[in-house]
């Protein structure tokens, strides 16, 4: 005779554990993937980011090798005046500003650019340097302090006081309307 248990399941329990390991390991192999696609995303972005940054250095570079090549000439001229300096520095540094083509490296180009005397031994040149990037531009504030120096080989040095790159903040759309699209 055949006795009869009630209240167990007879087969399949190891069946429906299985299935329920098995649903639990795609979805977390599923959520891996995603999150590494999410971080490979990221990183390029990040080194995407880097790249430009260090092109606009470049041109930061660029601009400071114009500048010493200027004080260069005019030493060999011998402008020993800040106004006659500063003529020179705004004639060659001319051909570098503006939305036309761009001379300095990375397709960098110097969007502003001041040039002041500060008395008769010194003179301050601030510049604004920029690089598309993407959607956005990057902006590179370079203050440069030119000084008369005391030595005979040297005449006239530079000294940097501000080089600060800095990114234009995104802007929403000042009505966006989620709930009401046009149709």
């Amino acid at each position: 005779m055949k006795t009869q248990r009630s209240g167990r399941f007879e087969g399949g329990g190891s069946s429906v554990l299985i299935t329920f390991l098995m649903l639990l390991l795609i979805t977390l192999g599923a959520l891996a993937v995603a999150s590494s696609n999410a971080n490979l995303k990221l990183a390029r972005k990040g080194v995407s980011w880097v790249k430009s940054y260090y092109a606009l250095e470049a041109g930061g570079d660029a601009l400071l090798d114009i500048i010493s090549t200027t004080l260069s000439h005019a030493e060999a001229s011998g402008y020993d005046e800040s106004s006659a300096l500063v003529r020179m520095l705004a004639d060659c540094l001319e051909q570098y500003t503006g939305e036309g083509e761009s001379i300095l490296p990375y397709d960098t180009s110097i969007s502003e650019i001041k040039i002041e005397p500060d008395g008769p031994e010194s003179l301050t040149v601030n510049a604004r340097l920029s690089r598309q990037h993407g959607s956005t531009e990057q902006h590179l504030l370079v203050e440069i302090k030119v000084f008369a120096g005391t030595g005979e080989p040297e005449p006239w040095g530079f000294r940097i006081l501000q080089w600060k790159q800095y990114q234009e903040p995104f802007e929403y759309e000042p009505k966006l309307d989620l709930w009401n699209q046009p149709e």
